[in-house]
């Protein structure tokens, strides 16, 4: 009956923590929910703007702002425009873009004569002299404003007055769409009716925009914070004010770029306040020093992003949907298992991750999700869930450190030798499930023509056999150098050294046990010995666990092990045994003789590889004359001098023995075919 009571109990206490991070994930997904609806408008902005702490979209230097100071009663001065043209036209500038609604008409006719005149010298049309068709650009802006009547309300255009129209190439909505914090995050491209003036600009100055997709949403990727006006060495735009620019600027300062024009902020004192903005920057600037944006420099971050394309886009409606069920299924389950601090360090490592991702994932993709709401509402909530359930359920629980400590013991029995096992085990087995990245020697072997083998033999119990006694053999002496048996791969072996834990000397302890390995590899059936081909190479590599609950594989996957793979299978075509790259040679060179065999670009990599060959223990004899005759060929071979290399190769090969040389034979078969110019690199098509 005690028994009975306890499994029940047992049972119970499991089913009360399930019951609790059900309860948690439940709370996780609904916090989420809310969060994308209206209620968390402020943490999906938040997702937006945080990441521009960091992050800058780059600057356009092809575009320059011009600042009007200069008023005419309660208006701009309109009659400086016509000077300040031609003098931009003088200057080589490729557009003017005029963030200014001419839509009166000046009180006199002449100005706005000569200020038309002006664009369409610009654009050099209809002006004798002028070259036709320049592909200079001038475009003007134009508004909306409400209109109210019989009871409904309405907008209207308001676009500049018929003389100044008809002069320039068009017009465009000037106006931005904000928040009630007057801060902009949209990239403005018009109604559905009237393009933005940024659109078409960037139409005009050939961006390759298209008409449909217009009205997508589309966010400004700010280059960076404002710094002031008319400030020709600060902020992301260089500026300057008009009267500098009829004054004379710096010879080149306006070639080839495009101009935007505008009143400079403060001119009218609280009427330009409505053309001051807010930004993703001042968000965070507590201390109010920070100025405003004017719409001007607004116009010109979204130019540069639609001439760059490098504009933001926001994730979809159904991708936000799974990341906060995502989020919530994953904290309300993972910190409901975890104890307290586990959970804390766990939950900060997800926050910065997000940051991460939302940070990179700007730069780089140029775009942005509501990643806020799980980095500030979800993960916190299911933290502060599973630590308070952690502790009620706790008391009722003790952990069985010792049986868990032995589970993993047995697993890794199979993978490590008994040394490593011995050691990892003393140090608590610290190991992130999932993977890491981490430096270490990979090691491939490979019988040599064992499938053939296997097709004259018919009896399959005779190839096991023989098989598991070649792998005491092999394994052993892997084992013996602290190497990580990763998997047999029929007759083939992948081993490895640094693995699960760091070993600074784990190329050199490869090749240790490499050459050992070499000098009784040997699997002899029905009086036929094959010989086992090995190679070796060390690098970065993520290591760790890979499969599902039921059945998990430990293996390193990386770029180094392919490569120590494609070492292996060089020895085929080279007719050698063991083969090294630089990296685990010079490891090795202390305690081993080794030859550089030469440079290939094996199948799947463009870079080059350096590859040696592993000859034996260090001696003290002076180099044997093959040995000096083959490197002699090798350096012929680099410097296109195809004649000294094959007589150096035939040299080696004949120097070498009864077996000659292989390398040797290998470049033989090269040279007839062989075209200078490749610096001695063999590029190879097959594995």
């Amino acid at each position: 009956m005690e028994g009975e009571g306890s499994a029940r109990w047992v049972f119970g206490e499991r089913g009360l923590r399930w019951l609790a991070a059900l309860a948690g994930m439940l709370l996780c997904v609904a916090a989420g929910m809310a969060g994308l609806q209206r209620l968390g408008g402020r943490l999906v902005t938040l997702s937006y703007d945080l990441p521009f702490a960091v992050h800058r979209g780059g600057t356009s230097d092809a575009i320059r702002i011009v600042y009007l100071d200069e008023v005419d009663g309660d208006a701009l001065d309109r009659r400086q425009q016509a000077e300040l043209l031609d003098r931009l036209r003088q200057e080589g500038a490729r557009a003017v873009l005029y963030d200014l609604v001419f839509d009166r008409e000046s009180a006199d006719p002449a100005v706005d004569e000569g200020f038309a005149e002006a664009m369409k010298r610009f654009r050099g049309v209809g002006g004798a002299g002028e070259e036709k068709g320049n592909g200079r650009v001038v475009l003007l802006g134009c508004a909306v404003a409400p209109v109210e009547g019989t009871g409904v309300v309405g907008e209207r255009l308001v676009v500049p007055n018929d003389r100044l129209l008809a002069a320039a190439d068009g017009f465009g909505l000037v106006a931005f769409a904000h928040d009630e914090r007057f801060t902009v995050r949209s990239l403005a491209v018009g109604t559905v009716d009237e393009p933005s003036l940024s659109w078409q600009a960037a139409v005009a100055l050939g961006a390759g925009l298209r008409e449909e997709d217009r009205l997508r949403g589309r966010w400004l990727n700010y280059g960076g914070p404002p710094v002031g006006y008319g400030d020709r060495t600060g902020g992301v735009f260089q500026s300057c004010l008009a009267r500098d620019v009829l004054a004379g600027m710096p010879p080149g300062f306006f070639r080839d770029r495009v101009v935007l024009i505008g009143g400079k902020p403060g001119i009218f004192g609280a009427v330009a306040g409505q053309d001051l903005f807010a930004t993703p920057f001042h968000r965070f600037d507590a201390g109010g020093e920070l100025p405003l944006l004017p719409g001007v420099e607004l116009h010109a971050h979204a130019l540069a992003n639609l001439l760059k394309g490098t504009w933001l886009e926001r994730t979809g409606p159904s991708a936000e949907l799974w990341l906060v069920l995502v989020a919530g299924v994953l904290s309300g389950v993972v910190f409901g298992r975890l104890r307290p601090f586990g959970g804390l360090v766990a939950a900060m490592a997800v926050v910065a991750g997000l940051a991460v991702a939302a940070v990179s994932w700007m730069h780089f993709g140029h775009r942005w999700f509501p990643w806020a709401i799980p980095a500030f509402v979800q993960v916190p909530l299911g933290l502060v869930w599973g630590t308070a359930g952690h502790f009620y359920i706790e008391r009722h629980h003790r952990v069985q450190l010792s049986i868990e400590r032995e589970k993993i013991r047995q697993a890794f029995a199979r993978y490590l030798s008994p040394q490593m096992l011995q050691r990892l085990s003393d140090e608590g087995f610290r190991m992130r499930i999932g993977g890491e990245k981490t430096t270490a020697a990979m090691m491939f072997t490979d019988i040599e023509s064992f499938t053939e083998m296997c097709q004259r033999v018919a009896d399959p119990e005779r190839i096991v056999a023989t098989l598991n006694d070649y792998f005491e053999r092999t394994t052993g002496h892997i084992f013996q150098h602290d190497g990580v048996i990763i998997k047999f791969i029929g007759d083939a072996i992948f081993a490895a050294w640094g693995v699960p834990r760091n070993d600074p000397d784990a190329a050199l302890k490869a090749a240790r046990a490499a050459w050992r390995l070499s000098q009784s590899d040997s699997l002899t059936i029905d009086g036929v010995e094959l010989r086992t081909r090995i190679g070796v190479h060390a690098g970065t590599v993520v290591a760790g666990n890979v499969g599902t609950e039921q059945h998990v594989d430990y293996t390193l996957i990386g770029d180094a092990v392919n490569l120590a793979a494609r070492l292996e299978g060089l020895n085929r075509m080279l007719d050698t045994h063991v083969l090294l790259s630089a990296t685990v040679a010079a490891a090795a060179a202390t305690e081993f003789r080794t030859r550089l065999v030469g440079w290939f670009r094996v199948k799947g990599r463009s870079e080059i590889t350096e590859v040696h060959e592993l000859l034996g223990p260090a001696f003290q004899e002076s180099e044997p004359g093959w040995l000096t005759a083959y490197r002699n060929a090798l350096r012929d071979f680099a410097d296109d001098n195809f004649t000294a290399a094959a007589e150096g190769f035939q040299e080696a090969d004949a120097l070498r023995g009864r077996s000659g040389d292989g390398p040797a034979r290998f470049f033989l078969r090269l040279i007839p075919d062989r075209s200078p110019g490749s610096g001695g690199v063999v590029d190879l098509s097959e594995k």
